[in-house]
Protein backbone atom coordinates (compact mmCIF):
# COMPACT_ATOMS: atom_id res chain seq x y z
CA UNK A 1 0.00 0.00 0.00
CA UNK A 2 1.13 3.35 -0.66
CA UNK A 3 1.98 5.98 1.96
CA UNK A 4 -0.43 8.95 1.95
CA UNK A 5 2.36 11.22 3.16
CA UNK A 6 4.09 9.83 -0.51
CA UNK A 7 1.22 10.94 -2.47
CA UNK A 8 1.03 14.41 -0.57
CA UNK A 9 5.01 14.90 -1.04
CA UNK A 10 4.43 13.96 -5.17
CA UNK A 11 1.53 15.76 -5.42
CA UNK A 12 3.62 19.01 -3.77
CA UNK A 13 6.18 18.35 -6.20
CA UNK A 14 4.20 18.25 -9.15
CA UNK A 15 2.62 21.56 -8.07
CA UNK A 16 5.91 23.34 -7.44
CA UNK A 17 8.20 21.79 -9.66
CA UNK A 18 11.16 21.46 -7.49
CA UNK A 19 12.19 19.97 -3.77
CA UNK A 20 13.00 23.20 -2.43
CA UNK A 21 9.14 24.99 -2.91
CA UNK A 22 7.46 21.60 -2.22
CA UNK A 23 9.47 21.56 0.96
CA UNK A 24 8.31 24.53 2.11
CA UNK A 25 4.76 23.98 1.31
CA UNK A 26 4.70 20.70 3.08
CA UNK A 27 6.42 22.65 6.16
CA UNK A 28 9.13 19.88 5.96
CA UNK A 29 13.13 19.42 5.14
CA UNK A 30 14.69 18.56 1.48
CA UNK A 31 15.98 15.89 2.54
CA UNK A 32 12.68 14.31 4.18
CA UNK A 33 10.95 15.46 0.61
CA UNK A 34 13.51 13.61 -1.23
CA UNK A 35 13.12 10.56 0.50
CA UNK A 36 9.14 10.62 0.22
CA UNK A 37 9.77 10.69 -3.23
CA UNK A 38 12.62 7.88 -3.70
CA UNK A 39 10.48 5.82 -1.51
CA UNK A 40 7.08 6.62 -3.58
CA UNK A 41 9.18 5.48 -7.26
CA UNK A 42 11.24 2.44 -5.51
CA UNK A 43 7.64 1.25 -4.55
CA UNK A 44 6.06 1.61 -7.78
CA UNK A 45 9.29 0.94 -9.66
CA UNK A 46 8.59 3.86 -11.92
CA UNK A 47 10.55 7.14 -12.56
CA UNK A 48 8.44 10.00 -11.69
CA UNK A 49 10.36 13.08 -12.41
CA UNK A 50 13.10 14.26 -15.18
CA UNK A 51 15.42 16.10 -13.00
CA UNK A 52 17.22 19.19 -14.53
CA UNK A 53 19.12 22.11 -13.62
CA UNK A 54 16.22 24.05 -12.42
CA UNK A 55 13.25 22.11 -11.96
CA UNK A 56 11.73 18.59 -12.17
CA UNK A 57 9.56 17.58 -14.91
CA UNK A 58 6.98 15.17 -14.38
CA UNK A 59 7.43 11.98 -17.00
CA UNK A 60 4.93 10.26 -18.74
CA UNK A 61 3.64 8.30 -15.64
CA UNK A 62 4.06 11.02 -13.32
CA UNK A 63 1.37 13.09 -15.20
CA UNK A 64 -1.01 9.83 -14.91
CA UNK A 65 -0.10 9.20 -11.73
CA UNK A 66 -0.84 13.25 -10.50
CA UNK A 67 -4.39 12.96 -12.44
CA UNK A 68 -5.85 10.27 -10.88
CA UNK A 69 -4.54 11.08 -6.87
CA UNK A 70 -5.36 14.85 -7.83
CA UNK A 71 -9.37 15.05 -7.05
CA UNK A 72 -8.87 12.18 -4.29
CA UNK A 73 -6.47 14.30 -2.43
CA UNK A 74 -8.07 17.64 -2.61
CA UNK A 75 -10.90 16.10 -1.29
CA UNK A 76 -9.07 14.41 1.74
CA UNK A 77 -7.53 17.95 3.04
CA UNK A 78 -11.20 19.32 2.74
CA UNK A 79 -12.03 16.37 5.23
CA UNK A 80 -8.88 16.85 7.23
CA UNK A 81 -9.84 20.76 7.17
CA UNK A 82 -13.53 20.84 8.50
CA UNK A 83 -12.87 17.99 10.98
CA UNK A 84 -10.34 20.50 12.41
CA UNK A 85 -12.47 22.91 12.68
CA UNK A 86 -15.54 21.06 14.14
CA UNK A 87 -12.90 20.27 16.77
CA UNK A 88 -12.14 23.92 17.58
CA UNK A 89 -15.09 24.99 17.76
CA UNK A 90 -17.13 22.78 20.56
CA UNK A 91 -20.76 22.49 20.17
CA UNK A 92 -22.76 21.34 22.90
CA UNK A 93 -24.68 17.98 22.17
CA UNK A 94 -28.07 16.84 23.61
CA UNK A 95 -30.41 13.86 23.06
CA UNK A 96 -34.02 14.86 22.86
CA UNK A 97 -37.08 13.47 23.23
CA UNK A 98 -40.67 14.52 21.39
CA UNK A 99 -43.67 13.39 19.82
CA UNK A 100 -43.81 13.89 15.56
CA UNK A 101 -46.75 15.98 16.14
CA UNK A 102 -44.49 18.64 18.63
CA UNK A 103 -41.22 18.14 16.14
CA UNK A 104 -43.60 19.06 12.98
CA UNK A 105 -45.26 22.10 14.13
CA UNK A 106 -42.61 23.42 17.16
CA UNK A 107 -39.34 22.37 16.35
CA UNK A 108 -38.89 21.37 12.92
CA UNK A 109 -38.44 25.27 11.62
CA UNK A 110 -36.02 26.27 14.25
CA UNK A 111 -34.14 23.96 15.58
CA UNK A 112 -31.47 24.19 12.57
CA UNK A 113 -30.62 28.08 14.19
CA UNK A 114 -29.22 25.88 17.45
CA UNK A 115 -25.94 25.64 17.28
CA UNK A 116 -25.46 22.15 19.20
CA UNK A 117 -25.59 18.65 18.14
CA UNK A 118 -29.02 17.49 18.50
CA UNK A 119 -30.12 13.43 18.64
CA UNK A 120 -33.75 13.66 18.33
CA UNK A 121 -35.84 10.26 19.27
CA UNK A 122 -39.87 10.29 18.44
CA UNK A 123 -42.48 8.30 20.41
CA UNK A 124 -45.69 8.69 22.26
CA UNK A 125 -45.50 10.31 25.59
CA UNK A 126 -45.17 6.85 27.89
CA UNK A 127 -42.42 6.02 25.44
CA UNK A 128 -40.62 9.04 26.06
CA UNK A 129 -40.91 9.08 29.82
CA UNK A 130 -39.53 5.39 29.75
CA UNK A 131 -36.82 6.50 27.50
CA UNK A 132 -36.01 9.20 29.74
CA UNK A 133 -35.74 7.32 32.81
CA UNK A 134 -33.27 4.74 30.77
CA UNK A 135 -31.46 7.34 29.97
CA UNK A 136 -31.78 6.96 26.74
CA UNK A 137 -32.43 10.87 26.18
CA UNK A 138 -31.82 13.63 28.67
CA UNK A 139 -34.59 16.19 27.85
CA UNK A 140 -38.35 15.70 26.70
CA UNK A 141 -39.65 18.49 25.17
CA UNK A 142 -43.18 19.01 25.06
CA UNK A 143 -44.73 16.73 27.56
CA UNK A 144 -47.69 17.11 29.63
CA UNK A 145 -46.54 16.91 33.64
CA UNK A 146 -46.72 13.39 35.28
CA UNK A 147 -46.06 11.18 38.02
CA UNK A 148 -44.72 8.00 36.81
CA UNK A 149 -41.29 8.92 37.62
CA UNK A 150 -39.44 11.41 40.23
CA UNK A 151 -38.54 13.69 37.25
CA UNK A 152 -38.10 17.86 36.72
CA UNK A 153 -40.91 19.37 34.71
CA UNK A 154 -39.88 23.44 33.52
CA UNK A 155 -43.04 25.35 31.98
CA UNK A 156 -42.87 25.62 28.25
CA UNK A 157 -46.40 26.45 27.20
CA UNK A 158 -49.99 26.32 27.30
CA UNK A 159 -52.15 24.83 24.54
CA UNK A 160 -55.97 25.14 24.50
CA UNK A 161 -57.83 22.53 23.65
CA UNK A 162 -60.59 22.07 21.26
CA UNK A 163 -63.93 19.92 20.44
CA UNK A 164 -63.96 18.91 16.76
CA UNK A 165 -65.64 16.61 14.65
CA UNK A 166 -65.96 15.87 10.74
CA UNK A 167 -68.01 18.46 8.63
CA UNK A 168 -70.81 15.15 7.80
CA UNK A 169 -71.87 15.14 11.41
CA UNK A 170 -75.45 16.58 12.16
CA UNK A 171 -75.29 18.52 15.31
CA UNK A 172 -78.64 18.65 16.91
CA UNK A 173 -79.76 22.18 17.48
CA UNK A 174 -78.96 23.90 20.67
CA UNK A 175 -78.11 20.56 21.85
CA UNK A 176 -75.28 22.34 24.01
CA UNK A 177 -77.25 23.35 25.99
CA UNK A 178 -78.32 21.03 27.88
CA UNK A 179 -75.83 19.38 29.12
CA UNK A 180 -77.11 16.19 30.03
CA UNK A 181 -78.39 16.11 26.40
CA UNK A 182 -75.39 16.79 25.29
CA UNK A 183 -73.01 14.34 27.20
CA UNK A 184 -75.30 11.78 26.14
CA UNK A 185 -75.41 12.18 22.46
CA UNK A 186 -71.42 12.84 22.28
CA UNK A 187 -70.60 9.35 24.35
CA UNK A 188 -72.70 7.66 21.50
CA UNK A 189 -70.48 9.33 18.75
CA UNK A 190 -67.66 7.57 17.10
CA UNK A 191 -64.03 9.14 19.25
CA UNK A 192 -60.33 9.33 17.77
CA UNK A 193 -58.39 9.26 20.78
CA UNK A 194 -54.36 9.99 21.17
CA UNK A 195 -54.11 7.19 23.57
CA UNK A 196 -55.95 4.68 25.96
CA UNK A 197 -55.47 7.17 29.04
CA UNK A 198 -57.97 9.58 27.25
CA UNK A 199 -56.70 12.49 29.39
CA UNK A 200 -57.50 15.29 26.59
CA UNK A 201 -60.78 14.00 26.69
CA UNK A 202 -60.92 13.94 30.72
CA UNK A 203 -59.56 17.51 30.83
CA UNK A 204 -61.64 18.73 28.72
CA UNK A 205 -65.05 16.84 30.28
CA UNK A 206 -64.25 17.87 33.85
CA UNK A 207 -63.66 21.73 32.77
CA UNK A 208 -66.69 21.81 30.26
CA UNK A 209 -69.20 19.04 32.04
CA UNK A 210 -67.72 18.94 35.90
CA UNK A 211 -67.53 15.16 35.00
CA UNK A 212 -65.66 12.49 33.96
CA UNK A 213 -66.37 10.91 30.30
CA UNK A 214 -67.84 7.32 29.67
CA UNK A 215 -66.59 7.06 26.29
CA UNK A 216 -64.40 4.00 24.80
CA UNK A 217 -62.77 5.09 22.02
CA UNK A 218 -62.99 3.59 18.15
CA UNK A 219 -59.36 4.15 17.01
CA UNK A 220 -56.44 5.37 19.29
CA UNK A 221 -53.75 6.99 16.44
CA UNK A 222 -50.96 8.58 18.92
CA UNK A 223 -50.68 11.81 16.49
CA UNK A 224 -53.11 14.62 16.85
CA UNK A 225 -52.48 15.70 13.75
CA UNK A 226 -53.13 12.35 11.88
CA UNK A 227 -56.23 12.39 13.69
CA UNK A 228 -57.04 15.48 12.34
CA UNK A 229 -56.35 14.38 8.86
CA UNK A 230 -58.42 11.21 9.48
CA UNK A 231 -61.49 13.26 10.36
CA UNK A 232 -61.35 15.49 7.24
CA UNK A 233 -62.64 12.26 5.43
CA UNK A 234 -63.67 10.02 7.94
CA UNK A 235 -66.48 10.64 10.55
CA UNK A 236 -65.97 11.01 14.66
CA UNK A 237 -65.06 13.16 17.07
CA UNK A 238 -61.94 13.66 18.97
CA UNK A 239 -60.58 16.78 21.01
CA UNK A 240 -56.85 17.82 20.03
CA UNK A 241 -54.99 21.08 20.44
CA UNK A 242 -56.83 24.30 19.03
CA UNK A 243 -53.13 25.42 17.23
CA UNK A 244 -52.34 22.11 15.94
CA UNK A 245 -56.27 22.05 13.86
CA UNK A 246 -56.94 26.07 13.10
CA UNK A 247 -56.09 25.78 9.34
CA UNK A 248 -58.51 23.01 9.02
CA UNK A 249 -60.86 24.91 10.55
CA UNK A 250 -60.82 27.70 8.66
CA UNK A 251 -60.68 26.08 5.55
CA UNK A 252 -64.23 24.11 6.80
CA UNK A 253 -62.29 20.87 6.21
CA UNK A 254 -63.62 19.81 10.20
CA UNK A 255 -65.41 21.71 12.13
CA UNK A 256 -65.98 22.41 15.65
CA UNK A 257 -69.87 21.20 16.62
CA UNK A 258 -69.43 23.84 19.63
CA UNK A 259 -68.76 27.51 20.16
CA UNK A 260 -67.99 27.51 23.81
CA UNK A 261 -66.82 30.68 25.60
CA UNK A 262 -64.68 29.24 28.05
CA UNK A 263 -61.37 28.26 26.90
CA UNK A 264 -59.73 24.75 28.64
CA UNK A 265 -55.89 24.89 28.32
CA UNK A 266 -53.59 21.99 29.01
CA UNK A 267 -49.96 22.84 30.22
CA UNK A 268 -46.71 21.60 28.19
CA UNK A 269 -43.27 21.33 30.26
CA UNK A 270 -39.39 20.26 29.45
CA UNK A 271 -38.77 17.31 31.61
CA UNK A 272 -35.46 15.41 32.54
CA UNK A 273 -33.89 13.72 35.41
CA UNK A 274 -32.65 16.22 38.10
CA UNK A 275 -28.92 13.53 38.11
CA UNK A 276 -27.44 13.75 35.07
CA UNK A 277 -24.25 14.83 33.46
CA UNK A 278 -26.18 17.37 31.18
CA UNK A 279 -27.78 20.25 33.08
CA UNK A 280 -25.43 22.79 31.31
CA UNK A 281 -27.02 21.38 27.48
CA UNK A 282 -30.45 21.50 29.03
CA UNK A 283 -30.32 24.26 30.17
CA UNK A 284 -28.94 25.72 27.11
CA UNK A 285 -31.35 24.05 24.71
CA UNK A 286 -34.17 25.28 26.89
CA UNK A 287 -32.74 29.39 26.71
CA UNK A 288 -32.57 28.83 22.84
CA UNK A 289 -35.83 27.29 22.39
CA UNK A 290 -36.94 31.10 24.62
CA UNK A 291 -35.50 33.29 21.80
CA UNK A 292 -37.42 31.15 19.02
Amino acid sequence: MINLEWLRTFSAIYECKNITEASKKLNMTQPGVSKHLSAMESHIGKKLFERTTRKLDPTEYGKFLYSQINNPLNELEKVEYYSGQRAKKQRSAITIGCTTDFFRKELLHHIYTFDMYIVTQFGNEKELIEALEMEKIQLLVGIKKHDTYDHQFTYLKNEELELICSNSIVIPENIEKNDTQFITWLQKQTWFTYDNNQNDIKKFWDSRFNTSPRIVPRYILPSYLDIIETLKNNSGFSIVPKHLCEEELEKNLIKAPIKSSKIIEQKLFYSFKLKNNNLKEINLFIEKMKKN
